[in-house]
């Protein structure tokens, strides 16, 4: 999935007071007072931004990560009378791949941000998951703040879960310890999350019974395992940009990656007090070379059928899912170049490259590969190999599950074609992973901390921000284009030369290579790869 610091972003976005101008005529209304909420977990106090927004950041939803709770369900809060100071950003949960704009590393992380209207009740809410591959990303990245949707009416949520080692340990000794509990603790992290919102939003004004969950890449994901896990939702609306559950990622055989961080933090192999051996280590102490730059990739959910699943298909035909639930959903037209450049020299040669753990194509013949991916139609090997990556994680797995889903779910499809490099950072990548993101949270604040952000870039930030508000207040209604099953259409947003209009193509013009190479192979997904290999190489052990 994309890495979230790939978004090159710097500083917080914070601002404390209502700002009114001395001169402003006629006078302009004070700000209301500082906002609080009353919960069983304790007295919230935020506070207010330059447009009276109340804002609460850093607020617990659980108990902390740590100690003993490493490598548990994310725990209750305890009750409690005290007063909490939510005016600035909680810890980023531990991980490998972070960047200057996310808040310090801790593992007491669990804790979501709320923006909210100046006043009113019972408004619509749209809870937000970043992405970052399930190994990195951060609620505190400033591209995804919620002001724009304060300003326009709509109660915003955004938050942590754990990540990679911490969030799928994959471990034999919590298998057999408790052979029917997930070790997928992020997706019980969400669900925690969403839980906490749906029992809590109405104090900071709210409508727990019109929630719009979404998210993108590995937030997308997310978003689609708690769907198959939960066909009777609350949830008004979901959302996911470029990714579900068909996604990935890939992940290593059991114990494999949790033995090779144990031999390098000098614990032992599973089943032999492994886990208390790792559990007694500092979040520092995991973050070696090999981790940062290889091993934190191999700790993603796995298929264990309490969260995960091997048969979508079975389930959607026996109900197990929730069709009642409108879905908006789409892919960046180029989701695949940026990933010319994440991996380096593993992409250089594209036979070798669909091969490795990181392209995770193995339940694709090599041939049938090699036969799409013309090398006469790539500038270079690595894009070539780049582009492959886009279909394999994002393209086709949202074109597989709308030929599964759309015709009973409502579903709206979007293709991004904004070409804005100053967002994901690389030159000549966008349109690519990443780049709608904060063009649906609506500019402004969210590009702050952006370079040569244009009138005409903020101006296609309002456009989509303001028809993505009025679906995620009315999601049954739609975005104002018809559903995928009756037009087999894609709506085009932010096409160079008429940025701000809405056309629309056939889906066949995006989705030919998904159709022939992809769709007959997603039913043998996903290849578990060993790592053993590597882990040899890297280690020096036998």
């Amino acid at each position: 999935m994309g890495l979230s610091s790939m978004f090159t972003t710097t500083g917080l976005i914070l601002a404390a007071t209502c700002l009114v101008p001395a001169t402003a005529k006629p006078p302009q209304p004070p700000c209301p007072p500082i906002p609080h909420a009353a919960l069983p977990q304790g007295d919230i106090h935020g506070f207010r931004d330059k447009h009276c927004n109340a804002i609460y950041l850093g607020v617990p939803f659980a108990a902390s990560t740590g100690g003993q709770n490493r490598w548990k369900a994310p725990q209750d809060l305890p009750k409690s009378r005290s007063k909490f100071q939510a005016t600035s950003y909680g810890a980023t949960c531990p991980q490998a791949i972070s960047n200057d704009a996310f808040t310090r590393q801790d593992e007491d992380c669990l804790n979501l941000n709320i923006w909210a209207p100046s006043k009113g009740k019972n408004m619509p809410v749209f809870v937000y998951m970043y992405g970052g591959a399930m190994v990195t990303g951060s609620s505190s990245n400033p591209q995804i703040q919620g002001t724009n949707f304060a300003r326009n009416g709509v109660v915003y949520v955004n938050f942590n879960t754990r990540e990679s080692i911490f969030a799928s340990p994959h471990s034999s000794e919590l298998k057999t310890a408790n052979p029917d509990e997930t070790q997928n603790f992020s997706i019980l992290d969400v669900e925690k999350a969403l839980d906490w919102v749906h029992k809590n939003i109405k104090a900071f004004g709210g409508n727990p019974d019109h929630i719009v969950f979404g998210g993108h890449s590995s937030g997308g994901v997310q978003v689609d395992h708690y769907l198959w896990n939960n066909p009777n939702t609350f949830l008004k609306g979901a959302v996911e940009m470029s990714a579900n559950a068909m996604s990935g990622p890939a992940y290593a055989p059991v114990d494999e990656a949790l033995n090779a961080v144990a031999e390098e933090v000098g614990c032992p192999k599973g089943g032999n007090g492994q886990l208390d051996c790792l559990r007694s280590k500092d979040i520092l102490d995991f973050e070696t070379k090999n981790f940062n730059s290889t091993f934190n990739t191999w700790f993603t959910p796995v298929i264990d059928d309490i969260t995960r699943f091997s048969d979508y298909s079975a389930r959607f035909a026996a109900g197990n899912y929730p069709s009642h639930v409108p879905m908006l959903t789409g892919t960046s037209n180029g989701e695949g170049t940026i990933f010319s450049l994440v991996y380096g020299a593993e992409n250089s040669n594209f036979t070798s490259w669909i091969n490795t753990f990181d392209a995770d194509s193995a339940h694709i013949p090599e041939e049938s590969l090699i036969q799409a991916y013309n090398p006469n139609d790539y500038a270079t090997e690595s894009l070539r190999s780049g582009i492959q990556y886009g279909d394999a994680r994002f393209n086709c797995p949202v074109d597989y599950l709308l030929d599964m889903r759309s015709e009973q779910q409502k579903t709206w499809v979007y293709r991004f074609f904004g070409k804005y490099d100053n967002v994901v950072g690389p030159p000549n990548t966008a349109p690519t992973h990443g780049t709608e993101v904060p063009f649906f949270h609506g500019g402004n604040e969210c590009f702050a901390a952006l370079q040569g952000v244009t009138k005409a870039q903020q101006a296609l930030a309002d456009s989509t921000h303001n028809w993505f508000v009025q679906w995620v207040k009315n999601p049954a209604a739609g975005p104002g284009w018809d559903t995928v099953d009756k037009a087999e259409e894609v709506v085009k947003l932010g096409v160079p030369g008429d940025e701000l209009a809405r056309g629309k193509a056939p889906r066949s013009e995006f989705n030919a290579v998904c159709q022939a190479v992809y769709k007959p192979n997603f039913p043998k997904y996903p290849v578990v790869q060993s790592v053993a290999g590597l882990v040899e190489e890297l280690l020096g052990s036998a």
